[in-house]
């Protein structure tokens, strides 16, 4: 009993303390530290797209869709970029279209807060009657994600696991048993979560519920069977 009342004394004596501890406790005293789990770095696939809604138009059998890109992307977008088609009218089909015209007149439209600035762009579909049944029909809405680079590899984490304050973005990696906090500088941002550019490394186990979190926090790691 005084052995199990010393250990206690010494955990409550580092977290009112405040210490920044990166080691292993004793097994004994690991049993009574908050439980967490870790995730890795998740890699995934990822190209760089512009992304633009407009209408589906048909000329002597081709079939077409111009759509309005703003100022800040067109400069991405090229000639003869492939783009996805996708569209309500389409189900879950997807066509595929090239870039085949860019305007060289920008206009203003109505925006979702603002006027915006728009450039013109016409996209050729490739392939408008490999369905059995065509389902493109003139006047239809269609949005057009035009893929401005190659795939490549790129390393994410969840939003959930990402903590901001007057310094920047961080995450709390686990370093023995300890919560250890890890600056981190995020990229684009995905559907899944935000690409990681530094401060993190595949080997890191980072803490998937940082708001148990507070400071300096000694932890032991959640066994899963």
């Amino acid at each position: 009993m005084k052995r199990l009342i010393s250990r206690i004394t010494l955990i409550a004596a580092i977290f009112t303390a405040g210490i920044i501890a990166v080691f292993n406790v004793p097994e004994a005293v690991e049993s009574f530290l908050p439980k967490v789990d870790t995730i890795s770095l998740i890699k995934t696939d990822y190209c760089e797209k512009v992304s633009g809604a407009g209408i589906i138009s048909e000329i002597s059998g081709e079939w077409f869709v111009s759509i309005s890109v703003g100022e800040g992307d067109i400069r991405k977008v090229e000639k003869g970029q492939s783009a996805d088609i996708i569209g309500t009218a389409f189900d879950d089909g997807i066509y595929t279209a090239t870039v085949y015209e860019i305007g060289s007149i920008a206009s203003r439209k109505p925006g979702e807060y603002a006027y915006e600035i728009v450039v013109e762009v016409i996209l050729k579909i490739d392939n408008p009657y490999d369905s059995a049944e065509n389902m493109l029909r003139s006047g239809y809405t269609a949005r057009a994600e035009i893929k401005t680079d190659d795939e490549k590899s790129i390393f994410i984490v969840p939003y959930s696991v990402i903590c901001q304050d007057d310094i920047g973005e961080y995450v709390y990696v686990l370093s023995g048993n300890s919560a250890v906090r890890r600056d981190i500088l995020t990229g684009v941002e995905l559907a899944d979560g935000a690409e990681v550019l530094k401060g993190l490394s595949e080997n890191d186990e980072i803490i998937a519920s940082p708001e148990h979190i507070n400071g300096n926090t000694l932890v032991s790691r959640r066994e899963h069977d």
